[in-house]
């Protein structure tokens, strides 16, 4: 019996850190994979100003800064090697002709982490995004070449002229249902319970810093915000954000 515990422990301690490690290796993937998403819906709305080859370098830093921002902190990334940066994003670049943003992330992960003789295994993560470059024949149409183009969401009161203005990304919070009289939002102000969703009730909610109600779940309208592009005389009459409306 010695002898079988012998050989079967070990075996059982390597099949377990190789699901650990696999875990890990999942988790940076993904953090990774949202990086190059976040940076390509920013790269994509600056397309129409992207041009020859300093394209390829702009897309190549930018998503660069994201994923190195991503990663910052997470204890995992010890399985890259050389760390972040031992990212490479060379193969990022501009296609002006398609109007087609590549970012694309390479680097190589050690199996253990921690052991460098082991043979390294390259990660290749691509994130393709076609670029916004404007109206185009729609702007011509309307004979307003040259408007200035905003940004308003479905549920909105006021338009944005800039894309990272952060009443556009919202910043949702769990919580217990019971702490909610003693909670503030970001003026100050307490919450209520949101019109749309809040009909059975939850012992857990979600609120936001800017928002004045509570929500029963998180695919609440209230929740997400839906973002059109639109030109300046097609807000309706809405008013400037007076964060970024200038």
């Amino acid at each position: 019996m010695t002898v079988e515990a012998a050989l079967v422990f070990p075996l059982f301690l390597f099949v377990l850190t190789a699901l650990l490690y696999l875990v890990v290796l999942l988790r940076i993937q993904t953090e990774i994979g949202r990086a190059l998403t976040d940076a390509g819906r920013e790269l994509s709305q600056d397309a129409g100003m992207m041009e020859g080859m300093e394209s390829s370098a702009l897309a190549g830093i930018r998503s660069s800064q994201k994923v190195r921002e991503y990663l910052k902190g997470r204890t995992g990334s010890e399985v890259i090697k050389q760390g972040v940066n031992g990212i490479s994003m060379a193969g990022s670049g501009w296609n002006g002709a398609d109007s087609v943003l590549t970012l694309q992330a390479s680097y190589q992960v050690l199996m253990p982490p921690g052991i460098s003789w082991f043979h390294p295994i390259r990660i290749t993560q691509t994130k393709v995004v076609r670029g916004w470059t404007g109206f185009g024949k729609r702007q011509a149409f309307l004979g307003e070449e040259g408007e200035e183009i905003v940004y308003v969401t479905d549920y909105g009161t006021v338009y944005h002229r800039s894309l990272n203005c952060r009443h556009l990304k919202l910043s949702i919070q769990q919580t217990n249902f019971a702490q909610i009289e003693s909670l503030r939002n970001g003026s100050g102000g307490k919450y209520a319970p949101c019109e749309r969703c809040w009909k059975n009730g939850s012992q857990i909610v979600y609120v936001t810093s800017d928002g004045n109600r509570y929500h029963e779940t998180l695919n609440c309208s209230g929740l997400v915000r839906g973002i059109r592009t639109v030109l300046l005389s097609e807000t309706g009459g809405l008013p400037p954000c007076s964060m970024c409306g200038g």
